[in-house]
């Protein structure tokens, strides 16, 4: 084959996404940049493309693979055997889990379908039914049943070091960790072909994507283009046919023959040349997946700047061992904060999130105010990593709710009433203190300051002053109750006072604080009445108070969640 240039140029969000993945795959030595916004590259490139393709997956993400939480375990297996003396109940409990992951990972269907194409003479189904977990006796009782225990423990590693050997042999290895990347990876972005067809006859990934995808390409670029009567959709490359279509992308293109009602008067014009499929099927390797919930930054300006921005959020979210949509949050924070330090580098300009979750893309701009916001609440955003709440039965993340308003231009006021509301109806469930809600509070002023839109009566360290004092004033009213002992009426006092803020009535508000104040015979704090008729000042008052009366740490004592950083300020 000639040795063809061929150039692209970033586009949308989705395609700059499948350009960053092709670029990861190839690697940035064997493409050469133009300008600050396209590649070329030779099609040599493209040789045996189909193993860079499943070796970069492969490798970017073993340690989230089932193959690896296979043969991870080996180490213990290995402490295991050397030293049964210790072995105890809890070891047995954790095997006892390993066994059951063990059993449901083989005898899946995609491990199944891996099977006939590893050439290794060991019938992994059999295996699976020899594992059974290991009977776990009362803790008072396990000295006594050591021996029946430690018999069967050794029956089970015996079968489970073939399961492992089978798992790191080469083949084990090329066709199983492939399977695992097609079904927690690729299938996020894109079904229906190649080695995702369920109609397919070729059972070897590596060869059906070659086919599909590579081959194409290679023919493309041979073929006689000067008769083509259509153009493609993403380059303007002119194409022979329509065959190729969108219609492989999740949650982006339509099946053309059932449903041409979704173009203009019923002929499709939506085709792409078969470069553009090929660095499309690239896309799992340019977004960030993490358990079925994905990540891109598309900050377009430069391709080199997306690639740096969308690296490091891959790259802290898989040392983070984490997962979850909240290490993505954490990771995307992190690195607008290393990006704004690094200034040569990256500007904060307005940039494009776009989130996979639950089947389907979610969009947010992020705009330079919001970045400023992330960058200067940097502490107070930390100081919320290990915070939740329950509801319905779900743990809540506190710093997700937070990040996710400020991707949506939302204050903060309704998550800070809903915290405090469920701290007083059920504390148990609440995993965050009085100096949390501050930290909220505080970002809460930021939030109004940066975006605009809504008067800012005070300035920002008098906005701090107030939550400070109404939060100690809060405090100090809750310890005169302690000493009254009448602490039993404070639950039914901050429900009064959190439905008076809840409804922007602060005459109601006034009237519970001049009652209470009037018990404890105290005069009302100076902070109350210095905010009355400035109706943003005074529900922050309003809040920092309440969270003072339901915390019980002092507002110089240590916080309970003493792992968070920027707390007892």
């Amino acid at each position: 084959m000639s040795n063809e240039t061929i150039r692209i140029t970033l586009g949308d969000w989705q395609w700059n996404a499948a350009m960053i993945g092709f670029i990861n795959i190839v690697g940035k030595d064997n493409v050469s940049f133009v300008g600050t916004d396209a590649i070329e590259f030779s099609s040599k490139v493209l040789d045996d493309f189909e193993n860079k393709y499943f070796s970069y997956l492969i490798n970017t993400y073993e340690k989230t693979l089932s193959w690896y939480k296979i043969v991870g375990y080996k180490n213990k297996l290995s402490a295991y055997e050397s030293n049964f003396e210790s072995f105890d109940l809890k070891d047995l409990k954790d095997l006892n889990k390993y066994i059951k992951d063990v059993k449901r990972y083989i005898k899946s269907n995609s491990y199944k379908s891996s099977y006939e194409l590893i050439n290794v003479d060991i019938d992994m189904l059999s295996l699976e039914r020899q594992l059974v977990n290991i009977k776990e006796p009362k803790i008072h009782q396990f000295e006594a049943d050591r021996i029946r225990v430690i018999t069967e423990v050794e029956q089970a590693l015996t079968v489970l070091w073939q399961v492992i050997n089978y798992c790191e042999n080469p083949g084990g290895k090329r066709y199983i960790r492939a399977k695992n990347v097609i079904y927690t990876l690729i299938k996020n972005a894109w079904n229906g072909v190649s080695f995702l067809n369920a109609q397919t006859k070729e059972k070897d990934m590596y060869i059906d994507y070659k086919k599909y995808f590579v081959e194409e390409v290679f023919d493309y670029l041979k073929a006689d283009k000067t008769k083509c009567k259509y153009t493609c959709f993403v380059c303007d490359a002119p194409i022979k046919d329509m065959k190729n279509d969108l219609s492989f992308l999740n949650v982006t293109g339509f099946d053309v023959a059932r449903k041409s009602s979704h173009v203009w008067n019923f002929q499709n014009d939506i085709a792409i040349c078969p470069v553009c499929k090929l660095i499309y099927s690239c896309l799992p390797a340019g977004m960030m997946y993490i358990y079925d919930r994905g990540l891109y930054v598309n900050a377009n300006i430069q391709l080199r700047d997306a690639m740096e921005i969308n690296y490091r959020i891959k790259n802290d979210i898989l040392r983070s061992h984490e997962g979850g949509i909240r290490s993505v949050y954490k990771s995307l924070v992190s690195t607008f904060n290393q990006q704004e330090n690094d200034a040569a580098k990256y500007e904060l300009a307005d940039v494009q999130i776009v989130r996979y979750e639950n089947e389907s893309y979610r969009f947010n701009i992020l705009s330079r105010v919001m970045l400023e916001i992330i960058v200067e609440c940097k502490e107070e955003l930390n100081s919320l990593i290990n915070t939740a709440y329950n509801e319905n039965g779900i743990n809540m993340q506190i710093y997700d709710e937070v990040i996710g308003r400020v991707f949506n231009n939302q204050n903060l006021f309704t998550l800070i009433h809903k915290l405090l509301y469920y701290k007083v109806s059920d504390p148990s469930k609440c995993y965050f203190n009085g100096e949390h809600v501050r930290n909220l509070l505080k970002i809460n002023q930021q939030i109004y300051s940066h975006l605009g839109g809504m008067k800012v009566e005070k300035s920002w360290e008098q906005q701090n002053d107030i939550v400070r004092n109404a939060k100690g004033a809060g405090y100090y009213l809750r310890q005169r109750y302690i000493d009254k002992g009448s602490d039993n009426k404070l639950t039914g006092i901050c429900y009064r006072l959190l439905n008076a803020l809840k409804t922007s009535k602060s005459d109601m508000f006034m009237d519970v604080v001049l009652n209470c104040y009037l018990y404890v015979n105290m005069q009302v704090p100076k902070v109350i009445t210095d905010v009355l008729g400035e109706d943003k000042s005074f529900n922050t008052m309003g809040y920092a108070f309440i969270a003072g009366m339901i915390d019980g740490q002092g507002p110089k004592e240590n916080t309970r969640q003493k792992v968070d950083k920027g707390e007892g300020k």
